[in-house]
């Protein structure tokens, strides 16, 4: 629930914040205050204000939410909600977390971490949204709506900023409303960065980057009650990075008298990062043949086309929402984050995405009765790879597959599968009013998933294009395998809202959600490649809205029980040295409640705080571990139903103030917030496992488990965001601010990956950083 901005029916209740409206039951304009579920929404100005700039920041300040940097990509993100969780990002598992641009849902994280730029709102809707938004929003939906084209007006903005590390930001906006029935809106993103992490061994910085991002779109009526609203989006971002931190590295005994050289010089490196972040040390590319000269990079662009048809009638409005979307992305990563040659991944991805949605929506007996009903098409088909080398391993000679004239060569390990999918639903959603006081609410939405992979997993000399053996062995170059599985699901919900007073409003409500099977692209057997059954989630939540003194004040309390059955887990595996992910099964319970208070203390001088607990637990967890010797080790089954969650955080609270006031002869506008979540899970084992031989542990010595456990968990995360901005000239369209974000300077693991009882690398999240921006409206 926790609403840092605040629709409200009053002017005087406006004044407690920016008037959003938010997508309702029925998916028509609400009063947020008004919409019996959980919802947090951020104005485009209030964006700005508490220095939001890019998607991961969104869950930093919605308390029951959190996003962290994927492991394998630094644009890509992984979104957890109300206990759950996707792990991972390839392109064949799905989100939990379903996020909407402009009402396109988009399918896949690559590019999805990127400015906001002339966005007209953000919302955050809490619980399973099958009904009215498909499959994968089991835990929630993002739905992120950017600027229209407006009619009969000119308008626009440009803006420079200068800020910590040399960046250097441009933005423009411009409106052209032509006339009343055409009008043209564009903007343009331009930022660089350098560098933050420093490598201690060669003193070169890392994380700089460039970005540019630009978009169009055409608002053209032909006839009164008809809309035509076409885009385009391009983005296009160069990383250098993404550097890993190692905390914990422990060659296999294989290596014999070399381990514990390597080992000795990963824990030097450690020792000289101390408790900075920012400190980091690479492998250089030329210690392992086929690795990118380039070194640890990410290049993502996306290209993105939409074109919406909206036709008002006498029995509602139809829309009909079609969308393009296409992801090109490479990068190289050291995960092991030492400059030992440990573990290089290369990763390449060429997705494209079409989508169209039909839908009605509408009022009927006198408004008593809303109404949403619609079907949608989706097609996906691309290719994504993942290739790796441990060790800078080589390709042995007294393996009888490999050829003679590649024994020697640098042995990489490839994991590609080629993606062609199709989704199909139905959906319809009822809002009824019983009484003044009364309304009920029932949905129900139909889901088709047929879903084909063909896969090539094996063996490259110097991460070439020849395959000189496949994984499983007993597949033949060039290690082709088909695999393909249908899903159906019917989610529903039902819910009822009852006013007790004209301020007052208490909910209950009911819901199913579908999360869609997944088929496996990284492994290494035929038994570990059996498609993954849908995740089914079923939540109830209850909750009160409530506002008072005269609209100037909100407080808002939800709280929720849900059971998901069949949850995907996604755990790297590396038996013998060979990392694959293996899909693991799971049941969950998740209790928690949210809550968000504001109050409009004066005249434009505004209190708000909210705050979540998340409490998940496994009922049952059927997982995979490594049993035997290195040589010689094997993937078994698991009871993990002890396991810990990675990525969810139990305990968030976020406390703000904001300042707008009109002095005259200049404008201030000022705003303040502090973020604060708990500690983290990112090691899921438990640390009794760290020592242990048995199956599942990682037969750890007492001093090396006593490492692993001391990084187990991400620290307390404090995030302080300020920004203070004064308005002049005659129409107050010139402003001056000063912003500075994570002014505390607090950083803590990000994403952490374990792979077997090898190492620990993690990624952190950005260090303190402020400048100064100009603008310009008019």
């Amino acid at each position: 629930m926790a609403t840092p901005a605040f629709a409200q029916a009053s002017d005087d209740a406006a004044r407690a914040g920016d008037e959003i409206v938010v997508i309702g039951v029925t998916k028509q304009d609400a009063n947020i205050q008004e919409t019996p579920i959980a919802i947090t929404a951020f104005s485009g100005d209030k964006l700005e204000a508490q220095g939001i700039k890019k998607v991961d920041e969104i869950a930093t300040f919605t308390p029951g939410f959190n996003i962290r940097g994927s492991g394998n990509n630094p644009t890509a993100l992984t979104l957890a909600m109300r206990g759950q969780v996707q792990n991972d990002n390839i392109a064949t598992l799905e989100p939990s977390v379903g996020t909407y641009i402009d009402e396109m849902y988009i399918a896949r994280a690559y590019g999805l971490n990127t400015e906001l730029v002339d966005i007209e709102n953000v919302q955050v809707l809490k619980g399973p949204q099958g009904t009215l938004f498909g499959r994968n929003t089991s835990a929630g939906a993002v739905l992120i709506k950017t600027a229209d084209p407006r009619y009969n007006e000119y308008s626009g903005r440009i803006s420079a900023t200068y800020g910590r590390f040399d960046e250097r930001t441009g933005q423009a906006v411009i409106n052209l409303g032509l006339s009343d029935s055409v009008a043209v809106r564009g903007a343009l993103y331009y930022q660089k960065r350098d560098g933050y992490k420093t490598d201690i061994n060669t003193g070169a910085k890392y994380e700089g980057r460039e970005t540019i991002n630009g978009r169009v779109k055409l608002g053209f009526r032909p006839v009164d009650n008809l809309e035509v609203i076409l885009s385009g989006e391009w983005y296009d971002t160069k990383i250098d990075g993404p550097i890993r931190h190692n905390l914990f590295f422990n060659a296999p005994a294989a290596f014999g008298p070399f381990k514990p050289i390597l080992d000795g010089l990963a824990a030097s490196e450690r020792a000289a990062f101390g408790d900075n972040a920012n400190l980091a040390a690479l492998t250089p590319p030329s210690a392992v043949a086929g690795a990118d000269p380039r070194g640890a990079f990410n290049n993502t662009k996306t290209q993105t086309y939409m074109a919406k048809f909206i036709l008002d009638t006498s029995f509602g409005q139809v829309r009909w929402i079609n969308g393009y979307r296409g992801i090109q992305s490479d990068n190289l990563i050291d995960l092991d984050g030492s400059s030992v040659v440990g573990h290089f991944t290369a990763g390449t991805q060429d997705l494209k995405q079409y989508s169209s949605e039909l839908q009605l929506t509408g009022t009927a007996f006198e408004d008593r009765l809303n109404y949403a009903a619609g079907i949608t098409y989706f097609r996906e088909t691309g290719f994504d790879q993942s290739r790796s080398n441990l060790f800078g391993a080589t390709l042995a000679a007294t393996n009888p597959l490999v050829p003679p004239e590649f024994v020697g060569a640098t042995d990489w390990s490839n994991f590609s599968g080629t993606l062609d999918n199709d989704s199909y639903g139905m959906y319809a959603q009822l809002n009824y009013e019983l009484t003044d006081a009364l309304s009920i609410t029932g949905g129900l939405r139909y889901s088709i998933d047929d879903r084909r992979l063909t896969t090539q997993s094996g063996n490259t000399p110097n991460n070439g294009d020849v395959f000189v053996f496949c994984s499983p062995v007993e597949t033949p170059v060039p290690c082709l395998r088909r695999s393909q599985a249908s899903f159906t699901n019917l989610s529903y919900t039902a819910g009822i809202d009852y006013d007790l007073t004209d301020d007052v409003m208490v909910y209950a409500k009911h819901s199913k959600g579908y999360r869609s099977g997944a088929l496996q692209l990284r492994t290494l057997t035929l038994a570990d490649s059996i498609p993954s059954q849908p995740e089914i989630v079923y939540e109830q939540e209850v909750g009160i809205k409530t506002s008072f003194l005269n609209g100037r004040g909100t407080f808002n309390i939800a709280g929720y029980h849900n059971k998901v059955k069949g949850a995907q887990r996604t755990p790297v595996l590396a038996p013998n040295g060979l990392s694959q992910t293996v899909i693991e099964n799971a049941d969950t319970e998740t209790w928690g409640v949210e809550a968000d208070a504001s109050i409009e203390v004066a005249d434009g001088f505004t209190l708000f705080a909210s705050g979540a607990l998340t409490d998940p637990k496994y009922t049952r967890y059927e997982g995979a571990g490594i049993s035997g010797d290195f040589g010689s080790q094997v993937i078994v089954p698991v009871d993990k139903t002890d396991y810990r969650f990675i990525g969810i955080v139990k305990k968030q609270y976020s406390l703000g103030a904001s300042y707008k006031k009109d002095l005259g002869s200049v404008g201030v506008d000022a705003n303040v917030i502090y973020a604060w979540q708990g500690k983290m899970p990112q090691i899921d084992i438990p640390p009794e496992l760290f020592a242990s031989t048995d199956i599942g542990g990682l037969g750890l010595t007492p001093d090396q488990a006593a490492q692993v456990a001391a990084v187990a968990n991400s620290g307390s995360l404090g995030i302080l965001n300020a920004r203070v901005a004064v308005a002049f000239g005659p129409e107050r369209n010139f402003e001056l601010a000063l912003w500075g974000k994570n002014l505390t300077g607090d950083q803590e693991q990000q994403y952490t990956l374990l792979l077997s009882n090898i190492y620990v690398g993690t990624s952190y999240n950005e260090p303190r950083s402020y400048g100064v921006t100009a603008s310009f409206k008019f």
